[in-house]
């Protein structure tokens, strides 16, 4: 298996604090009893159960997803799991943070602690490259400091600092950056705004049980942006994955993108496709969390209308509360597209080739 989202953490602020920069470590840490600055951006909207699974918590009351054992004993070993795409916890929200100079050496030195303190650890655990999306040509400037590091294999679009969507020109230095290291772009569920996450597209909501259940359509707006303003056209050899929005919303959605196009296309003359053409050239989307529907095979049918056996990536979504289990989404899905969703569309994907990856139990990245 390939595992394409997993959320490490850090077990205390001070972990970060030794990859700063002096002025930004004097920054965050010499208030006195005011205690350190605060590192991370806190969502609005609590859940009632809490957001992380009950058995991912350390015994020294560390918080979960910052023990590599017991990350490696619940992940890594659980299966045949030969990659682990490492894609932060609630420090992937720096996009969110007011100071874009703050948010941009969180970033860096996130990066840096993420290769330091988890890469050295296993050979299967890889690392998306956070960006601060506030000043894109820091951005730009963070992910080229990576292009020869092939274990920080992908860039990561959380929060959205801006009020246009990530398909705006904006952002297409970033996409420049990414195409021209060869690294792909993932979009992570949450991608609206983690210090507003209440908002939605028809206004502010009152309960994570909204949120939560409208989360796929931040993901939607951006992917809709990211065609419509031309992203494939101009950086054609980039790819995108979609992270923690589900998938069954796809096909609806495209069907209505390719009606509108047919009737629209004027207004985007730089477009050379049906939309949905560009998702089936350039989008993968990860598994969770994979919608339930009344019968099991009604997804996988639903999801067969966009060659989901072939678009699918799997994703654990360590630890959060709604993780998904293997055996939960191999009984959801045909076995028929076992390996596909599990495996080989993660190698395509990132452009891995099987060989390289490492063994069932991993090697010390030492």
């Amino acid at each position: 298996m390939i595992d394409c989202d997993v959320h490490h953490a850090r077990a205390t602020d001070q972990e970060l604090l030794p990859f700063l920069s002096r002025g930004w470590h004097e920054f965050i840490s010499n208030r006195g009893p005011a205690g350190i600055m605060p590192l991370t951006v806190q969502d609005g909207l609590p859940n009632p159960h809490g957001f992380m699974r009950a058995d991912t918590f350390p015994p020294d009351g560390s918080p979960p997803g910052s023990d590599f054992e017991m990350l490696r004993q619940q992940v890594l070993d659980r299966g045949d799991v030969r990659r682990a795409i490492l894609t932060f916890g609630d420090d992937s929200h720096v996009a969110g943070h007011h100071n874009p100079y703050f948010a941009a050496e969180l970033a860096r030195a996130l990066n840096d602690w993420s290769i330091d303190r988890w890469l050295s650890r296993d050979e299967r655990l890889v690392s998306s490259i956070m960006v601060a999306t506030q000043l894109p040509e820091q951005a730009v400037a963070e992910i080229r400091r990576h292009a020869d590091n092939p274990r920080m294999v992908q860039v990561m679009l959380v929060d959205n600092p801006h009020r246009y969507p990530f398909g705006h020109p904006v952002f297409h230095p970033i996409y420049a950056a990414a195409e021209e290291i060869g690294r792909p772009i993932a979009i992570h569920g949450g991608a609206g705004g983690w210090a507003n996450p209440a908002s939605t597209g028809g206004g502010k909501v009152n309960f994570y049980f909204e949120a939560h259940t409208l989360w796929p359509q931040v993901v939607m707006t951006h992917l809709v942006s990211f065609i419509s303003h031309g992203v494939f056209e101009r950086f054609p050899r980039l790819r995108l994955l979609l992270i923690e929005a589900g998938a069954a919303w796809l096909p609806s959605l495209l069907w209505r993108f390719d009606t509108d196009y047919k009737g629209l296309r004027r207004e985007v003359p730089w477009l050379k496709k049906l939309p949905s053409e560009y998702v089936r050239d350039h989008v993968w989307l990860t598994t969770q969390p994979l919608e339930i529907s009344p019968k099991r095979e009604q997804v996988a049918e639903l999801l067969g209308w966009v060659n989901g056996a072939d678009r699918l990536c799997y994703s654990s979504d360590y630890p959060h509360w709604d993780a998904d289990e293997t055996n939960y989404i191999a009984s959801r899905l045909p076995a028929s597209w076992h390996r596909r969703v599990f495996f080989e569309n993660a190698l395509k994907f990132y452009g891995w080739q099987e060989a390289d990856l490492a063994p069932v139990g991993g090697r010390n990245a030492k």
